[in-house]
């Protein structure tokens, strides 16, 4: 057969198959044609007809299964690999650790043995110690991209990246006719669209048995554990679905904006709610197929559409609810197992996308749900605060609605907060014997503060997983999620609003347009402990569990919490987490495990301890826990701050009791430290620093910008996390 070059299709693939052009076939991670492939080709029928099949997969999926040979694959940081950007630039990918299971291989590897004459695996000259064929393909790969030496290749170490590898700029040829199908055939409600759209949290399907993943919600239903159908409110409306799901409240203001429309909640199933909250399912008809599966209102999604969620309903054992088919429970692990609904069979090979034609009805039946948020207003506490650049007849200009972000919600009639005390920092201060004010538990180094854009933020989640990987946080299980006890130390929430009247240029009084109320605006805003200098926390607790640090920070000492549980009760910003089990000893996926005490089973295996930060405590039953402004990463800073000088005092000659220190040299350098949530921020939107740095720190300055403003100010915690009002640019 002539040589393949360039991509193919799945659908050539399997004419090769049938043909018997192909006999043997490698599958290489995280492809997982019997699971994904088009509903249409039947693509699993001809993979049956290889001879022989070989899956190289960091999973045993459905196609793992399937094949003859399964090759456990090497996490990509931990062996060497290369690749390029959209833009082409060429980029190197450094092993990080050492392999955890010496017999796993990379793509790269397994690959080159394939090519290669000998088929050496493991090490390029089959000595003890020799580089891995995949470090040599890719030093020969950058020699012929230019990079020729030793010190071209420390630079592209360095650097992540080779200078001037993108590639030329393409000249595609343009249609305007592309759109015209779409736009003749506009879905209707007896004819809806079908949108199959990546999960945020699984993709597609390929992190099913990713925990932390499966636990945080999905930024705008909320929902964990669980895929659903998404359905527009007015759509939901003439379905006759949308009473079933919503139950309207009057409220007068949401965001400071007086007439807002998203006045809605979830309502609640005959079944009750929390742990026994049950969705309404219903049915989606489309391209000869059909999926039973729960809806969720989705606030401006556009009209007549159904988005469903790709990536779960991968596997079922005897625990699931809907008692659906046990046959592929080994396809998937613990933590995926039971998750979600699979809507891979509604797709073929022209609708991969989107499909039109679908009909959607109600079912009788009901599925349980766990939603971490399931109001979508603010009842007019401006905790999510939003101003424009257009003006307004009510509000004024951009200026005047800059000048009003402290003095949204109730912080525009509640009287100032008048304290005895003069704060400087964190330090409360009192008159001493000299009659002088004296501090109180001040560090004079450092005083912590963060504040948050919510201009930047996208709601992505990225802040609450890097956290709870940093802080050892457990996941706890659907069960437990839809209790209300999940563990995140950082709360995403989400916000909709929209106006139902407006002023014109006269000042008189309009009704929104109703597609205007049909699609509000979605504010997302992370929670987490905003470390109060006036704690409510602290004053409830009777074992001095909760303390404040001389550097400002609400720290916790585990070891004395009895679990009164007073703290969280006191907390006006419900930033604390309880721990009712012992999650990180006993298994939460496992039904009804964590409820039999010492009797349940434990987690086994290395990879659960592997995966904790050796720095950070590992809490048990019975005691509360919150963000600590990573903590260790904070003490870390300082250790080596003083360390540094130490050791500049040996390389001087001086022993390392005559160093001479003072508050310059003992203070970490300006923004040096960085906690978890701030690191792993895509979009800049955390900024964190030590207070006492003035305008040279960035944090310290975006405290000074206008937008700035406490959350729930009006009730005096002076918290030291503060949020810069979101502002909004829209097209006059």
């Amino acid at each position: 057969q002539a040589e393949n070059t360039g991509l193919g299709s799945l659908a050539t693939l399997k004419a090769d198959i049938d043909s018997g052009a192909v006999e043997t076939l490698v599958t290489l991670t995280p492809g997982n044609p019997i699971y994904d492939a088009p509903a249409d080709l039947g693509f699993a029928e001809s993979f049956a007809k290889l001879k022989s099949s070989f899956h190289l997969g960091t999973r045993t999926d459905a196609t793992a299964h399937a094949s003859t040979w399964h090759i456990p694959a090497a996490h990509y940081l931990e062996f060497w690999s290369d690749a390029r950007t959209s833009r082409g630039v060429y980029t190197v990918v450094q092993p990080m650790i050492l392999p955890l299971y010496p017999d796993c291989v990379s793509e790269l590897e397994l690959l080159s043995a394939l090519l290669s004459e000998d088929g050496k695996l493991l090490t390029g000259e089959g000595e003890k110690g020799a580089p891995s064929p995949a470090y040599t393909a890719i030093r020969a790969t950058f020699s012929a991209l230019g990079g020729e030496g030793d010190a071209a290749w420390k630079k592209l170490l360095r650097d992540g990246y080779l200078a001037g590898s993108t590639y030329q700029p393409a000249t595609p040829a343009a249609r305007g006719d592309m759109s015209a199908p779409l736009v003749a055939n506009a879905p209707t409600k007896d004819a809806l669209e079908v949108i199959f759209a990546t999960d945020a949290s699984v993709y597609d399907g390929r992190w099913i048995d990713n925990g932390w993943l499966q636990e945080a919600p999905d930024p705008i239903s909320k929902i964990t554990w669980d895929n659903a159908a998404l359905i527009a409110p007015k759509t939901a409306k003439e379905l006759g679905i949308y009473d079933d799901i919503i139950t309207p409240e009057p409220v007068s203001s949401m965001i400071g904006i007086d007439g807002v429309a998203m006045n809605k909640f979830a309502k609640v199933g005959p079944d009750g709610e929390g742990e026994n909250r049950k969705q309404r399912m219903i049915k989606v008809e489309v391209n000869g197929q059909s999926l039973e599966l729960p809806v969720i209102i989705s606030f401006g999604q556009a009209e007549n559409t159904v988005v469903i969620p790709l990536g779960y309903g991968q596997g079922f054992n005897e625990h699931d609810e809907l008692k659906r088919d046990t046959k592929n429970v080994s396809h998937v692990g613990q933590v995926g197992v039971n998750t979600g609904f699979n809507a891979y069979p509604l797709r073929t090979a022209a609708t991969q996308y989107f499909a039109t034609g679908a009909k959607v009805s109600k079912t009788d039946k009901r599925y349980s749900v766990a939603l971490t948020q399931e109001h979508s207003a603010m009842y007019g506490r401006a905790l999510a605060r939003e101003i424009s650049t257009m003006p307004d007849v009510k509000k004024g200009d951009f200026a005047a609605q800059l000048a009003d972000v402290v003095l949204q919600g109730n912080d525009s009639h509640a009287p100032k907060n008048i304290s005895l005390y003069k704060p400087v920092g964190s330090s409360t201060f009192h008159p001493g014997k000299d009659g002088k004010a004296q501090p109180l538990l001040s560090d004079p180094l450092h005083q912590w503060g963060m504040s948050i854009d919510l201009s930047s933020c996208t709601g992505c989640n990225s802040c609450l997983i890097a956290c709870q990987a940093e802080n050892n946080i457990p996941i706890v299980g659907k069960e437990q999620v839809a209790r209300g006890r999940e563990m995140h130390w950082i709360r995403m929430d989400r916000y909709f609003a929209s106006q139902e009247k407006y002023y014109d240029e006269h000042g008189h009084e309009h009704e929104t347009p109703e597609w205007v109320r049909d699609n509000p605006a979605l504010v997302p805003q992370p929670v987490a402990c905003v470390q109060c200098e006036s704690a409510p926390c602290e004053t409830v607790c009777p074992v001095n569990a909760t303390i404040h640090t001389e550097d400002g920070l609400n720290a916790m000492a585990y070891n004395r919490c009895i679990g009164t549980r007073y703290c969280a009760n006191n907390c006006p910003y419900k930033a604390r987490r309880f721990n009712y089990f012992d999650y990180n000893k006993r298994n939460p996926l496992i039904s009804h495990n964590l409820y039999k005490g010492p009797f349940g089973e434990k987690q086994v295996g290395e990879a659960p301890h592997l995966q904790r930060n050796p720095n950070v405590t590992v809490r048990m039953r019975g005691v509360m826990e919150k963000c600590t402004y990573c903590v260790q990463r904070l003490k870390d800073a300082v250790i080596r701050q003083k360390g540094g000088q130490k050791q500049e005092a040996l390389v001087a000659g001086k022993a390392s009791t005559d160093m001479t220190v003072n508050e310059r040299t003992l203070r970490i350098p300006v923004d040096s430290v960085k906690v978890a949530c701030q690191d792993a921020c895509s979009a800049g939107a955390i900024t964190f620093g030590n207070l006492l740095d003035g305008d040279k720190s960035v944090m310290v300055r975006s405290k000074h910008i206008e937008r700035n403003y406490d959350l729930l100010q009006y009730i005096g915690t002076r918290p030291r996390t503060s949020y810069l009002a979101r502002v909004k640019n829209p097209n006059p």
